[in-house]
């Protein structure tokens, strides 16, 4: 069977849901068990490892075609600026702050970064 057919098939699955969150769920669980053992470069690794992205391309391909895959692939690029900020900022206030405020201040940058840049980007929409 060719992957054409296999992701027309998850397409039309009942159980896609669940097996769109367990695919999910295995990158995490990845990335979890690698850093508690001390392994905090495999587990980066992992995480930036595209195997996240390319799911979600194979998945969004099957359920709206190539012009949703553009639409995503684009929008990445334009989230890919305030991710690097609150990963920055994360990384320089764990060790001052904490990590619960660090990754709070983060993930609000994140958000009013990303909205901004939604704003001067006419034609796009969170």
């Amino acid at each position: 069977m060719q992957l054409a057919s296999y992701l027309a098939y998850l397409a039309g699955s009942d159980l896609r849901l669940a097996i769109y969150f367990l695919l999910g769920g295995a990158v995490t669980v990845l990335t979890a068990y690698f850093a508690s053992q001390g392994r905090g470069m495999l587990s980066a690794f992992i995480t930036t490892l595209p195997l996240q992205t390319a799911f979600s391309f194979l998945l969004i391909y099957a359920e709206g075609g190539s012009k949703t895959v553009e639409e995503y692939a684009r929008s990445l690029l334009i989230f890919t600026p305030p991710w690097l900020c609150y990963v920055t900022i994360v990384l320089l206030g764990v060790n001052r702050i904490g990590i619960v405020k660090s990754l709070s201040l983060g993930i609000l940058l994140f958000v009013i970064l990303s909205f901004l840049l939604q704003k001067m980007l006419s034609g796009t929409k969170l």
